[in-house]
């Protein structure tokens, strides 16, 4: 996972909406344990943003990955 990549959160939980959110900064914890900032659009204007692992996340597909290779 990187920077601006498209992530869900794998389960939902405390606060944490099923939508979409983006990776806006990357945290690495004492050398072992990197946490991304996530923005979560859970309504029109309104963000939530929270601290997750990647453990805790899922990417989303990309929409260029529904082009067909030649």
């Amino acid at each position: 996972m990187k920077l601006g990549d498209k992530v869900r959160a794998s389960y939902p939980y405390g606060g944490v909406p099923a939508c979409e959110g983006k990776i806006i900064k990357e945290l690495v914890l004492r050398g072992k344990v990197t946490q991304f900032f996530v923005s979560f659009e859970v309504r029109p204007t309104v963000f939530k943003n929270f601290y997750l692992t990647e453990r805790e996340l899922t990417l989303c597909p990309s929409t260029s990955s529904n082009l067909i290779p030649e």
